[in-house]
């Protein structure tokens, strides 16, 4: 310990400051000051496009949205939000990025690149012709244009963060996570639109009895059976900036991110033509098909969980032999279950325990990628001074956050309080004041046995 002392004494002190100008020198703020105003006009914008009914110039009309249909809609594709954020907030579990970059993705997806893709999929749609409200003629851009515009709108907050946050995106599941997001977004306001419009249909058509079903019936469609098509996509891009992020060679982090790329464009189209051009008793065969890539996706998602845990424990590993960390150390922090445990107990402690826990995981798990990518070579000596950071920022920690389990409670006892004694009552003599014990004396029950 003295030794670790005195190393980290020689050190240089981490840069700190007042809590405003940290606030305004984190990339964090900005992106949300440019987001967060943006997302809300550009949602506003797409409420006042599809409320109003619209004519085409061949004189056909198309319902509007009523504010009821947006509320149904709204409701049903909630649920699949839910489910898939929470799945890929999950995944970024090691080196977790901060809540508001999280929201911040989603809602790109779900503001920006709806709002790009509605109107760059219209103006396609008008190049090609399909001008009529019938919507069947328009799968020539669902298949052509859609996939580029989409991919790309939703991939775009993805090359932001690499290139603002590069030192904080260090893992190929925090990647997978926020790419996640920004397709879970993007989704979500998809679903609405398509949902709502589906119960207006159903409303004006006299034959229908029940809206709701049909609503139902597509929500089952897109909601369940086909609710993995945008991530997987959009994964596919992120595995590609991931290979490219990890490269050495130029060449390979140019073409790596271009062919993920592509390679979600591909998947998008062959999935909107098979959608747009047959029945549905037809796609069987394709959905399980797409179901195994699925499953493919989901072995290689878990096999790098376990994966990133022996990174993080062999990396940690290399500082415990340097004399920066204890070998306690890389058992806590190098297990899954057991940072899952610590953030656990320290919830039980306060909110401050456990938000100064989650940042010292934070800093530990950057300083094992960061230890990973200077061994692989992608990062040069300017790497150990950020180390030197995260090492002062890590003992700063110590006795404030909780570093460990063992040998703790969950829920700790309440100190017993003594009640004041009333005035004037004396509590009785000192045990000093009794004499000392006499040898031998009485012993066992009666007092007349040796003692």
């Amino acid at each position: 310990m003295a030794t670790r002392r005195r190393r980290l004494n020689a050190l240089p002190v981490a840069r700190t400051g007042p809590w405003y100008r940290r606030m305004v020198a984190s990339p964090v703020f900005w992106l949300a000051l440019v987001i967060v105003p943006a997302s809300v006009y550009f949602l506003i914008a797409q409420y006042w496009i599809l409320h109003p009914p619209q004519t085409f110039p061949d004189g056909t009309e198309t319902l509007g949205i009523t504010d009821e249909a947006f509320r149904r809609a709204a409701f049903w594709a909630m649920w699949t939000a839910l489910a898939y954020s929470a799945l890929f907030i999950w995944l970024d579990r090691f080196r977790a990025q901060q809540p508001v970059v999280w929201v911040l993705t989603f809602l790109w997806g779900a503001a920006v690149s709806t709002w790009v893709s509605l109107h760059v999929n219209s103006w396609a749609a008008e190049m090609m012709a399909t001008t009529e409200a019938n919507s069947d003629t328009g799968s020539r851009a669902a298949v052509f244009s859609a996939p580029f515009i989409e991919e790309l709108a939703k991939a775009t907050i993805l090359v932001l963060l690499v290139i603002l946050m590069r030192g904080r995106i260090v893992s190929r599941l925090s990647m997978v996570a926020l790419a996640g997001l920004s397709a879970v977004g993007f989704a979500f306001v998809e679903n609405i639109i398509y949902y709502a419009r589906v119960w207006m249909q159903a409303t004006h058509d006299i034959s229908i009895a029940d809206p709701d079903a049909t609503m139902m019936e597509l929500v089952l469609l897109r909601g369940v059976y086909t609710s993995f098509g945008h991530p997987l996509f959009t994964l596919m891009t992120a595995s590609g900036l991931v290979i490219g992020l990890g490269a050495r060679s130029r060449l390979v982090r140019v073409l790596a991110p271009l062919a993920g790329f592509l390679l979600a464009c591909a998947g998008h189209m062959l999935f909107n033509g098979l959608a747009s051009t047959n029945p549905m008793d037809q796609l069987q065969r394709a959905w399980y098909l797409a179901l195994g890539l699925v499953g493919v996706i989901v072995i290689s998602l878990i096999v790098s969980v376990v994966g990133n845990g022996q990174l993080i424990r062999a990396r940690l590993t290399d500082y415990q032999r340097a004399g920066w960390l204890s070998e306690r150390d890389v058992v806590v922090f190098g297990g899954p279950l057991r940072r899952v445990k610590l953030l656990w107990f320290a919830l039980f402690r306060g909110p401050r325990v456990w938000w100064r826990t989650a940042t010292l995981l934070r800093r530990v798990t950057e300083l094992a990628y960061l230890r990973d990518a200077m061994t692989r070579g992608t990062v040069d000596q300017t790497g150990d001074e950020r180390a030197r950071e995260l090492i002062h920022d890590i003992d700063g920690l110590r006795g404030r956050a909780l570093t460990d389990t063992e040998g703790l409670r969950l829920i700790e006892r309440w100190p017993l309080r003594r009640r004041p004694l009333p005035d004037g009552a004396n509590p009785g003599p000192l045990t000093s004041d009794y004499p000392p014990p006499q040898t031998p004396g009485p012993a066992g029950v009666g007092g007349n046995w040796p003692r």
